[in-house]
């Protein structure tokens, strides 16, 4: 681990730190402009005093010589002006001998002296910082002329120790004023900055309580600096995520609620193809428990996975139905919503299966009744051919016409159901209830097919009705109920055999049986029994529509009902439950 990210600077020594830099920074300027002006004014001022000095003893110089004054004169004159101007003054002539000297020669090398040869080239004064013996000296050269000739060169010298030393004080002087003055401002920067991090760490201990999710925390206003106002604005901003965060839970307990309560199961799936959510209906409707996160292809079916797969760009919403075991489909509508969000498309799963059932029956309805219709229409139309084209006697006439009223019965018949089954299907079927004896129903049904159970030589015994046997249902309805189960019950019924009828009364309901002696219905076929045209392999030739079952079914839930069977190798038996009392709350 790099060293930077183990060391955790505090902001008081971050803020320290960077002032320490700056002003540094700052010094080195100073440093770097002000002492190299310094030394160059020093130097300039002491070269500009010696040229002064220069001139002045030049003129003397020049005097004394015009007066024919002697070198022992003139060497005085030169120790009497070098003690006067603190420095050294020689006189050099022009082929670069020593004229006069105030230390009298001593340490005179020609070569250290080039200002003189300068002066006398040019001149004009020259002035020169110049390198002796590892020390720095200041020269100044008047040229001397006589006769408007230069015969020699003045030059005042002086050490640069005095200036070294001035400008070596000043540095030590801006570096003790710079030391003290950084100690200082460094402890007071070290403290307020300490303070303002003590602030803004309540701030930062504030923002990691929010983070964990207590948004009631708040930073304490102790100024209304800029500080004080961050403070003010976090703990506005700590009540705004809390109103927000709660806002955001009750959302999603109402969504959850939402899609718990929902018939359609709702799955949804990430860009990647993994679920993110299921509700329990889509677990119902698939019979099988979704782990969210797992991936599609794993949770679902590979049909449903290979309709959201072939979603697109060009094609965002795929439809289809899926038919699963125990006759089970499912409507499975995939929508793509966006690969930007988290859910990134959205499986809707709907039960079909009484649909789809239903939109085979009607198929199955439309083929059966046209069959049911088709085979006495053909038989009439036969007969009438045959009445019209053959000569018939009386006797073959009657017969035929007997068979076609056999025909058009039937076909009466099948119209009355299908005009029931018309109306119950829209609703339009009127059911008015009330209080009825249900022996008074089996005694008329029972005269009504009197003669067609003598004809079969069978009995049709309602003894075990109680008379006083009260349900509250329509009566008419309850005489055509009564009439399709004693009329199935001899139709199935061998010859000779009895059909008993039963009722009884449990609680508030009622219930009658209608059983018969016929060949059963195999445990298979049970569960068809009340489907629309349905009819069973025990049906053989006996004459029906397969409609009269399914429309007791329907009677008997129009009146509030239910109506079960139950069959053997020894008969069936079908018990109908009906209202006891009149109950307009339910």
């Amino acid at each position: 681990m790099p060293l930077r990210n183990k060391i955790r600077f505090s902001l008081a020594i971050k803020q320290s730190l960077v002032f320490f830099s700056v002003f540094v920074f700052a010094i080195g300027i100073i440093f770097a402009v002000v002492v190299p002006q310094l030394q160059s004014r020093l130097t300039d001022q002491k070269l500009g005093n010696l040229g002064d000095y220069a001139t002045l003893y030049s003129e003397s110089y020049l005097q004394a010589l015009n007066q024919g004054a002697s070198r022992i004169y003139l060497d005085l004159l030169t120790q009497q002006y070098a003690e006067r101007s603190d420095s050294r003054i020689l006189a050099i002539d022009s082929s670069g001998s020593l004229l006069s000297d105030s230390l009298m020669g001593q340490g005179f090398e020609p070569a250290d002296y080039d200002v003189a040869n300068a002066a006398i080239s040019t001149g004009d004064l020259v002035t020169s910082v110049t390198s002796i013996g590892g020390r720095s000296y200041a020269m100044a050269a008047v040229p001397v002329s006589r006769d408007n000739r230069i015969v020699a060169a003045i030059i005042v010298s002086s050490s640069m120790d005095e200036v070294e030393s001035a400008v070596t004080l000043v540095q030590q002087l801006m570096v003790i004023a710079a030391s003290s003055a950084l100690v200082i401002a460094l402890a007071v920067i070290y403290l307020v900055s300490y303070i303002l991090s003590r602030r803004i760490r309540r701030i930062e201990s504030g923002a990691a309580r929010i983070a964990e999710g207590d948004f009631n925390i708040k930073v304490p206003v102790t100024s209304q600096d800029e500080l004080g106002q961050l403070a003010i604005t976090f703990n506005d901003m700590g009540d705004r995520l809390g109103a927000a965060f709660q806002q955001v839970d009750d959302e999603k307990r109402r969504a959850k609620v939402l899609l718990d309560d929902l018939d359609e199961g709702v799955i949804g799936i990430d860009s990647g193809g993994s679920i993110i959510v299921a509700n329990p209906a889509a677990e119902h409707l698939l019979g099988q428990e979704i782990s969210a996160p797992c991936t599609l292809d794993e949770c679902l079916p590979i049909e449903i996975y290979d309709l959201w797969k072939s979603m697109s760009q060009e094609s965002p919403q795929r439809e289809d139905i899926f038919n699963l075991p125990d006759d089970k489909a499912l409507l499975v509508h995939s929508s793509y919503l966006s690969d930007q969000a988290e859910l990134a498309s959205l499986l809707v799963i709907r039960d079909v299966s009484q649909e789809v059932k239903l939109e085979k029956s009607r198929r199955d309805f439309i083929a059966n009744a046209s069959h049911e219709l088709k085979t006495p229409l053909f038989s009439l139309g036969g007969f009438l051919e045959l009445l019209q084209e053959e000569d018939l006697d009386d006797k073959t006439r009657d017969e035929f016409v007997a068979t076609m009223r056999e025909q058009v019965d039937r076909l009466a018949d099948l119209a009355r159901k299908l005009l029931d089954l018309s109306q119950m299907d829209s609703g339009a079927m009127d059911v008015r209830t009330s209080r009825v004896e249900l022996k008074d129903i089996f005694d008329m049904v029972t005269r009504e097919f009197a003669a067609y159970a003598a004809s079969h030589d069978s009995a049709i015994d309602t003894s075990a009705v109680p008379g006083s046997l009260v349900a509250v249902c329509d009566p008419d309805r309850t005489a055509q109920l009564v009439r399709i189960l004693i009329d199935n019950a001899l139709k199935y019924s061998p010859t000779g055999g009895a059909i008993q009828v039963s009722g009884s009364r449990n609680g508030n309901s009622v219930s009658f049986t209608v059983a018969d002696h016929g060949p059963g219905i195999p445990g298979e076929e049970l569960p068809r029994v009340f489907e629309r045209f349905y009819r069973g392999k025990a049906a053989g030739r006996i004459r029906g529509t397969g409609l009269g079952l399914s429309i007791a079914h329907e009677l008997v839930r129009l009146m509030n009902g239910t109506i079960e069977v139950d069959s053997t190798g020894d008969g069936t038996v079908f018990t109908v439950t009906l209202p006891a009392e009149d109950n307009k709350g339910s």
